[in-house]
């Protein structure tokens, strides 16, 4: 009876050690599994990277190269960038993208929108945080919205109207930077390649002129033209000399109030000291218009602060418009 036990025991434990190698481990299903779901996320990659060039392509075919936000050309580019990095038709339609970029940002600003300035440098350190106009943009956007502040905050009318002119002569300068880059772009958008459907770029298009070689082309008869008559010979015109010295140099105007300029509280800690130039137009009542930076050795804020200074000074009145020229001195406050 003993050895029907055994028996019985040893048959139960080789049917269940049978059973459990027959049965697959979980280790043997995730194997399987695997290269199915390896496929699936890759197919899933490539439709959100053909879905991002598509939408690209209709933003830039509906001039949304920058706004609005989350759904513009820059951001799908950027957005498919970090899908493709080595996709080099991306990269060329980001660099192209840049100095229509900056045109927008600095157009932003002449408006006074510094929000949109903000969002628009957002996007330009997202796309290169080497690109050379990022520090200098920065600044100005800091400034102006600093400026803007102060106006807001003002408790006095005087200290309103230097803040308003600060941010009216940040706006005017922004404007003349869009404007010089969009005559230096030809005035005419430059928009970026496309990608192809396959993420290379597209092949460039002949052009329409070609050069005919000289054995190919045929010959041509040139008409002489008919030979000029002879010109009596002119008269030599007064040396320029004689001319400028005919005519009385205007007297230079006098100086009747001196604005001393206000050292940036952000160049404080560095206590620098320096000069800064300034060319302006003297009007017929003696104030001074169009006031600019002829040469400098400070930064760009010492400038602002020159400027600001010199659209409050007063001349004496000589009843027409000249030409005038100042050199503005920092020195750190206390030494």
């Amino acid at each position: 009876m003993h050895h029907l036990h055994r028996a019985g025991a040893i048959a139960l434990a080789t049917l269940l050690l049978a059973a459990c190698g027959a049965a697959p481990g979980p280790d043997a299903a995730i194997s399987s599994a695997s290269p199915a779901a390896n496929a699936s996320a890759d197919a899933q990659v490539a439709d959100d990277a053909d879905a991002l060039r598509e939408r690209a392509r209709q933003a830039m075919q509906a001039s949304r190269m920058f706004a609005p936000a989350g759904d513009n050309a820059l951001e799908h580019y950027l957005a498919l960038r970090a899908q493709a990095a080595d996709d080099a038709s991306v990269r060329a339609a980001l660099v192209d993208l840049q100095p229509q970029l900056v045109i927008a940002i600095e157009q932003a600003i002449a408006r006074g929108e510094y929000p949109e300035s903000r969002r628009l440098l957002d996007l330009l350190a997202r796309a290169d945080t080497q690109a050379p106009a990022l520090p200098r943009l920065r600044e100005t956007v800091a400034s102006a919205e600093t400026a803007a502040r102060d106006r807001e905050l003002a408790v006095d009318a005087e200290t309103r109207a230097e803040a308003e002119r600060a941010e009216a002569e940040l706006r005017r300068v922004a404007q003349e930077n869009a404007t010089r880059l969009a005559t230096e772009r030809g005035n005419a958008p430059v928009r970026p390649s496309q990608p192809s459907a396959t993420g290379n770029p597209a092949p460039s298009q002949p052009t329409a002129t070609s050069v005919v070689p000289a054995a190919d082309a045929p010959a041509r008869t040139v008409a002489t033209p008919p030979a000029r008559p002879v010109e009596a010979p002119r008269p030599a015109p007064p040396p320029v000399q004689q001319v400028a010295a005919s005519m009385p140099a205007p007297s230079p105007a006098k100086l009747l109030r001196d604005v001393a300029p206000r050292y940036p509280e952000g160049a404080l800690r560095q206590r620098q000291s320096g000069q800064v130039q300034v060319a302006f137009t003297i009007n017929a009542q003696g104030g001074v218009e169009s006031p600019r930076v002829v040469s400098s050795d400070l930064p760009t804020a010492f400038d602002r602060a020159a400027l600001a200074a010199a659209s409050r000074w007063k001349f004496e009145a000589t009843g027409g418009s000249q030409p005038g020229s100042r050199t503005v001195r920092f020195d750190p406050p206390g030494g």
